[in-house]
């Protein structure tokens, strides 16, 4: 509620950031709220993932392996940072699951960040460490 007078403003946000803000029973409350959503989203992703498997090779052991990979469209957000079942099943519609090796290789295919290492190694002259004698022998 805006107010004109800075006094009144100043008193209205200090008793509303007491009331809502500050007070740690209202903010257990609200973690509590937010971890029990994040955890039902987190849990329905893993088991979509695990669902498709990889679309390449068709690894589905586990879910921490499986990566959602944007194909289609712009990317908008990371499926796992959605804050619902809907906003995240938005997101999908773009991406294909594949599993962490697949992904890697095919996002460095399409993206080369650097040659071949075959090609950057060059010899280095190397010199012979002489070993130090024993001391006391």
């Amino acid at each position: 509620m805006p107010h004109k007078d800075p006094l009144a403003r100043r008193t209205y946000h200090r008793n509303y950031m007491r009331k809502y803000v500050t007070d740690p029973a209202k903010r257990l409350q609200r973690n509590r709220v937010a971890n029990e959503r994040a955890t039902r989203i987190r849990r329905w992703l893993d088991s979509y993932k695990l669902r498709l498997g990889c679309i390449d090779c068709g690894y589905r052991r586990h879910h921490a392996a499986l990566h959602f990979d944007h194909v289609k469209g712009d990317k908008i957000l990371n499926v796992c940072n959605a804050k619902s079942i809907a906003q995240a099943q938005i997101e999908i519609e773009k991406c294909v699951v594949r599993c962490a090796n697949c992904h890697a290789v095919r996002t460095f295919t399409l993206y080369p960040c650097y040659e071949p290492m075959a090609k950057r190694v060059k010899k280095v002259k190397t010199r012979k460490l002489r070993r130090a004698d024993p001391v006391g022998l």
